[in-house]
């Protein structure tokens, strides 16, 4: 019953009985003795029998103990169990240690090894933090860059997974490049997807399963776009556009809601009564924390968005608004025939209204950055900076035209 293979692996397995230790019963426990590489491991396999019986050079119990042929069996099966699990991680290829073999032989989940390995586990994460700190749209970015890496896998390395050991700069490009070209993304998706695999591979470069972090060679930087908003002769023309149909009608007043609020999508949905709050002197607020990040967001609730909800109230209290937020692609779908109806010639979808608060509606106003950050509710003035370039650029424009006449 021993087990002894030699070559550059240096493995042996044993079993002996511990006479020095006796039971009641005066039986000593069989122990399993593992050498890897000049380093023991002893197991006590909760079995047991009589030291007479026990056969030192068989590391087997005697046929005539009654219950030597069970005792045998087990003892074949731990063997076989122990030289399977030698074999699982001497074929990863990687080095591995006795301690990570013991877990392994002992039934203990062995520590993730492969890509799939990782994102089950920081997708379960992901999962637990939905509605608490992190927003569902992060659940399903993570969800994405899991199929797209599986297609990656699949398509470019013929692969239906890869050791985590094996991920390097090459590899993180490789994909970028395939993201961009065989998926479609621009530049900043793939950046932000690409910052999700950093998180997903995090605990492996901690531990040095990744033993070089490859993304040390790789600036995920986002490249600057051009954020469109409505000029405030455009949300006028909106505004007074004879809407067709009711539907219609809600989607035009929710967009320009979102104008002068600066809401998301997300936010636009979550909304409810008691977010919005009034002071001594009669002011309306919106409190509400982000849906993405959970930063509060303090919006005054300006005299045309409160009468939009007041139209949807059936008491006149703009607090008791009802109305049915779409999905945000019907929403959208909708803005688009908007547009169209109100000759507006840029593409509506609800996000710009967005980008119009903090230009339009305020900046543009001379409301400070800092202010336009605490109604955004971004967690860093550095989000808000995109809209003062935009309010600058636009401010040059405009000088321009002032300059051709003087």
């Amino acid at each position: 019953m021993i087990s002894n293979k030699k070559g550059p692996t240096e493995i042996l397995f044993n079993f002996w009985c511990k006479s020095s230790r006796k039971f009641n019963n005066g039986e000593s426990p069989i122990v399993f003795r593992v050498i890897y590489r000049a380093q023991r491991k002893d197991i006590f396999t909760g079995i047991s029998c009589p030291p007479k019986y026990w056969l030192k050079e068989e590391r087997a119990v005697k046929l005539r103990y009654p219950a030597a042929e069970e005792i045998n069996n087990q003892l074949r099966k731990i063997l076989g169990n122990a030289e399977n699990a030698f074999q699982r991680l001497k074929f990863q290829g990687d080095e591995f240690s006795l301690d990570e073999l013991m877990d392994l032989i002992k039934g203990k989940n062995p520590p993730p090894q492969n890509i799939s390995d990782y994102i089950e586990i920081k997708l379960a994460e992901i999962k637990q933090r939905v509605n608490i700190d992190l927003a569902k749209t992060t659940f399903m970015r993570y969800n994405r860059i899991a199929r797209f890496l599986n297609d990656f896998l699949s398509e470019k390395r013929k692969l239906k997974d890869i050791p985590v050991s094996k991920i390097d700069a090459d590899f993180i490009r490789e994909f970028f490049q395939y993201l961009r070209t065989n998926k479609g993304n621009s530049h900043n998706t793939c950046s932000s997807l690409l910052g999700c695999l950093r998180s997903i591979l995090a605990p492996a470069i901690k531990r040095k399963v990744i033993k070089t972090n490859p993304f040390e060679e790789i600036v995920l930087n986002r490249k600057p776009v051009d954020r469109d908003f409505l000029e405030m002769e455009e949300i006028k023309r909106l505004q007074n556009l004879d809407c067709k149909t009711p539907s219609m009608d809600l989607k035009r007043d929710q967009f320009v809601f979102c104008c002068f609020t600066g809401l998301a999508y997300a936010d636009l949905k979550a909304l409810s009564k008691k977010d919005i709050t009034q002071d001594n002197d009669g002011s309306l607020y919106i409190r509400h924390p982000r849906t993405k990040t959970g930063v509060m967001a303090i919006i005054p609730l300006l005299t045309v968005a409160e009468n939009i909800l007041k139209k949807y109230s059936p008491t006149n209290d703009c607090r008791d608004f009802q109305w049915t937020v779409y999905t945000n692609q019907k929403l959208n779908f909708g803005l688009k025939q908007i547009a169209i109806a109100a000759e507006i010639n840029k593409p509506l979808f609800v996000h710009l209204a967005r980008h119009t608060f903090a230009t339009t509606v305020t900046m543009s106003n001379g409301i400070s950055m800092e202010s336009v950050s605490k109604m955004l509710g971004h967690s860093s003035l550095k989000h808000t900076q995109i809209y003062s370039k935009i309010v600058a650029a636009k401010v040059k424009q405009e000088m321009k035209g002032l300059r051709d006449l003087f």
